[in-house]
């Protein structure tokens, strides 16, 4: 078990992870993908390209990225495709803050693969830290543009073309319900905009009831999203296997929730019922159940 990587973090679970473990191995049979087709904005790099590798991993059908950088992407492809020759692995070039061009790419997978099973809401960047007074309205700007108004696209796009049963992972960030902490300052910027994607992945649950959907903390992980930051205690494979166990038969007790990757799926499985039946896992006003 790994030690919490910062004095103001609590665990819902006693085991905490900073790397996969064989509970949420893609290999698991239970945790076979075999004939989903899955599609993962933001891809080319990071937490997309290894969640690209982990569902290879779990054997699903076809995988397809997307992103803008068509370099990255190709060579994302290649390493998907390295986890499992058997898995058709396509890219698709697509803007997430461009309701158009996300669209025709999302159009685009489905008529060369079918409807799409796993949708994993991954694109976003950490927005340039600074407190609230002073910071650049420009800088704001740009962080809801890709974090708020590119899951909005994602989802409309994704919506008409979701098969039967789709599942939505949607990877906020547990910044935008946790309180300011001083070993983290200045990142009101993100905060508000994982809280206010997060916030409408939950009505989008709400209004869509045959759409299981869920969300997670995927970590704190060195991606490259942001090049002003380096700092990282989880592995990027850490959220990638968790997102696979999510996906699986055995996270459906998860819908409608946020659960953070470094928790232990096993110790969550065990208390699936209370967790289903509660408002456990759900980001509201402490102290008030509504």
């Amino acid at each position: 078990m790994a030690p919490l990587p910062l004095p103001g973090f609590s665990s819902f679970t006693k085991a905490w992870h900073s790397e996969p473990y064989p509970f949420i191995s893609p290999t698991r049979p239970e945790l076979s993908a075999a004939g989903k087709n899955i599609v993962i904005t933001g891809g080319g790099t990071g937490i997309g390209q290894a969640t690209g590798i982990a569902f290879a991993q779990a054997g699903a059908k076809s995988i397809v990225i997307v992103g803008r950088r068509l370099e990255q992407l190709q060579t994302s492809v290649k390493e998907i495709q390295a986890a499992n020759p058997s898995t058709q692995v396509l890219f698709e070039s697509g803007d997430v803050t461009k309701l158009e061009s996300i669209s025709t790419a999302m159009k685009n997978i489905v008529e060369k693969l079918g409807k799409i099973d796993i949708f994993i809401a991954n694109a976003g960047m950490l927005p340039k830290a600074g407190p609230v007074y002073g910071y650049a309205e420009s800088q704001l700007r740009q962080g809801f543009e890709i974090n708020v108004i590119g899951v909005f696209n994602s989802l409309q796009a994704f919506l008409p073309l979701a098969a039967p049963n789709a599942k939505v992972i949607y990877v906020g960030s547990g910044i935008g319900h946790w309180a300011p902490m001083a070993e983290v300052p200045g990142v009101f910027s993100y905060a508000a905009a994982k809280a206010a994607a997060l916030k409408m992945v939950d009505y989008f649950a709400f209004e869509n009831p045959h759409i299981h959907v869920a969300s997670i903390q995927p970590g704190i992980i060195a991606t490259g999203i942001n090049p002003d930051l380096s700092v990282g205690f989880d592995t990027v494979e850490l959220p990638a296997h968790f997102m696979v166990w999510l996906a699986s038969d055995e996270g459906d007790f998860l819908r409608g929730k946020f659960a953070w990757a470094n928790w232990d799926a096993q110790e969550l499985l065990a208390r699936a019922k209370e967790i289903e039946s509660s408002m456990l896992l759900r980001v509201t006003l402490n102290g008030v159940d509504m």
